[in-house]
């Protein structure tokens, strides 16, 4: 088991930097002036983004929702009901297929790394425990309450009121930028939760990745209500939960 969690996290690392892609900038200006930003709707991003992640695991199979070892803290399974699954190790997850076959019991992955091919799997009788088995592997995971990497706000952030909400790519990245310090980001093959300040057309945002710190540096700039990230153009969206 212990062979198992270091493969897992050292090749999670080789991997991380690996699927970073941006939104190709080709898109016309928004001709429209965005509306002003109600900053208060952004103030408690713990619950707007637990929120965002339950609506990932609602539904009737016992095995939607989020997975970890015993005495594993930092890395998490979380299996959902848009058929991806997602490996987080602190606050960093990425993503891959999911397939479940209730009536074999089977449950398969397409993670690089961590859980990959079929597995047959035995719930327990109260549901809070998982066993899968893949050879003479086996692994056991205990169902926590609600996905577990969204950071503690920090002090006194130092935030640009005006990047608040919710920014979406015309290829599907996401970012969240919270009034409290917390910010979110989905890359199509990974998310992420971090804390953060924003001024000046700098971005500083750290992640827990493996018991450290990761620091993050962007460039933004915000004109007219158009918002670019690193060069790549952001629409503002409104979340629906």
């Amino acid at each position: 088991m212990k062979r198992f969690l270091a493969v897992v996290l050292l090749l999670s690392v080789a991997l991380s930097g690996l699927f970073f892609t941006g939104c190709e900038d080709k898109e016309e200006a928004v001709k429209e002036t965005q509306p002003v930003v109600n900053t208060n709707a952004y103030s408690n991003s713990t619950k707007i983004l637990k929120s965002y992640f339950d609506s990932f695991t609602e539904g009737d199979n016992p095995l939607y929702g989020t997975w970890q070892i015993e005495g594993f803290d930092y890395l998490s399974f979380i299996f959902r009901n848009d058929n991806f699954a997602e490996l987080a190790i602190d606050g960093e997850g990425s993503f891959s297929t999911l397939e479940i076959d209730e009536k074999a019991k089977t449950l398969t992955t397409s993670f690089f790394i961590g859980l990959n091919g079929e597995y047959n799997y035995e719930l327990s009788d109260n549901d809070k425990a998982l066993t899968l088995t893949q050879g003479n592997e086996k692994i056991v995971l205990v169902k926590q309450k609600d996905h577990s990497f969204i950071p503690k706000a920090p002090k006194k952030p130092k935030i640009d009121k005006n990047i608040l909400g919710w920014w979406k790519c015309k290829d599907g990245m996401v970012y969240y930028f919270g009034k409290d310090g917390i910010m979110y980001s989905n890359l199509i093959s990974s998310e992420t939760c971090y804390t953060y300040d924003a001024q000046n057309g700098a971005i500083n945002a750290v992640y827990k990745y493996g018991g450290e710190d990761i620091k993050t540096d962007l460039e933004y700039t915000l004109k007219n209500g158009k918002l670019k990230i690193n060069g790549n153009k952001y629409k503002r969206f409104q979340m629906e939960n």
